[in-house]
């Protein structure tokens, strides 16, 4: 469980992600976000390795929206750990990221 408090603006809002399944080379992951939730299936390596949330509405342009994106990197079957990388995206510097708890 990854638990990431994201500051902007004055408020406080938390995103959670985590893995729940690995089978076929696909993983799970449930991510929930200012408590609306997301279920994703990833794949390593493919097009659809990574899911995108958006933290913030655009100011001027689409171009301008703050977000967070989550890649599946891979899956260790021996010790049954998936590693993920988290990218923030914030051309104007908005947001700030706290990670609270990671297991």
């Amino acid at each position: 469980m990854v638990k990431i408090l994201v500051k902007s603006e004055g408020q406080e809002r938390m995103l959670n992600f985590r893995w729940t399944l690995y089978t076929d080379k696909a993983l799970v992951v449930h991510e929930s976000f200012d408590r609306f939730v997301g279920q994703h299936i990833l794949y390593a390596g493919h097009a659809n390795q990574s899911f995108r949330k958006r933290l913030l509405p655009a100011k001027r342009s689409e171009k301008d929206t703050p977000y967070a994106l989550v890649v599946f990197k891979k899956f260790d079957e021996a010790n049954a750990t998936a590693q993920m990388d988290l990218f923030l995206i914030d051309k104007e510097n908005r947001i700030v990221l706290d990670y609270l708890t990671e297991k």
